[in-house]
């Protein structure tokens, strides 16, 4: 990458909880990175724009894809898809799964193929400091860690949130 050019990230999402996390990351990951510049379909598709077109020129344009998976989405077609589109759009890019309440072994099929991280505070940090390397003026480590240390819990309440809201359809599944 060139210096002072952003590292852009697609965010997918299919359904209510992986869209909750998509948002949460779309507005925490530019705290802790501030080159970060998160593209996001639900919040960065304006009134009257062919999503179409703009969901192929952002793919076209991001060093990074975010798949925000849960126990929902995990086969859902579109994930399937945009994960499909963002493997083949970015060839120096990468994909990272995200994983809400699931764990590694529960992946399979396409989605199998990229190395996932888990939606907590572990693969959080690992993630961040991943999009961290691919940056042409990286935050110095010892920086990042505090940043990130300083904003995880506001992000591990959203999770956290988002988690307790899957037990409790889960429970009520079992009544």
């Amino acid at each position: 990458m060139q210096a002072g050019v952003a590292v852009k990230i697609f965010i997918s999402w299919s359904g209510e909880r992986s869209e909750a996390l998509a948002k949460a990351l779309r507005e925490w990951l530019p705290l802790v990175l501030h080159y970060i510049e998160p593209w996001l379909s639900q919040s960065d598709i304006q009134a009257g724009d062919r999503w179409s077109v703009e969901v192929a020129k952002q793919l076209d344009g991001c060093n990074f894809g975010v798949i925000c998976i849960t126990r929902e989405n995990l086969n859902a077609p579109w994930i399937l898809f945009e994960a499909g589109a963002l493997a083949k759009s970015m060839q120096d890019g990468r994909v990272i799964p995200l994983l809400l309440d699931l764990d590694f072994k529960e992946i399979a099929g396409p989605l199998a193929q990229f190395q996932a991280k888990k939606a907590e505070e572990n693969g959080m940090k690992e993630l961040v400091a991943d999009l961290n390397k691919a940056a042409s003026s990286p935050v110095p480590d010892a920086q990042l860690g505090r940043l990130f240390s300083a904003l995880w819990a506001d992000l591990d309440k959203q999770i956290r949130s988002e988690e307790h809201t899957s037990e409790l359809q889960s429970h009520s599944d079992l009544v």
